[in-house]
């Protein structure tokens, strides 16, 4: 975005609850129950520039218990336009 961010959809697994805290990033997400009806928290993930971005989630229950994403995504920032003229 404009904003130098872009919106990362993390899905939730089927034990999160509200209130669960989903870490995105470095940034904690507290899930609502929006989130939980839509089966995803929005993350804002900053972009400093051109190239790939590591998008690395985990959640902690009310317990403490730690549930960490499989695998990190990787996204590749690209704001250099497309030459469609020639």
């Amino acid at each position: 975005g404009t904003d130098g961010s872009f919106n990362a959809q993390v899905a939730l697994g089927p034990d999160a609850l509200d209130g669960t805290v989903v870490n995105v990033n470095g940034v904690n997400y507290t899930v609502t129950a929006a989130d939980l009806a839509n089966g995803y928290i929005t993350a804002a993930i900053p972009v400093t520039g051109e190239g790939p971005v590591a998008i690395h989630a985990e959640a902690v229950d009310a317990q403490g218990n730690v549930d960490v994403a499989d695998a990190d995504v990787t996204v590749t920032v690209d704001t250099v336009p497309a030459d469609l003229i020639g």
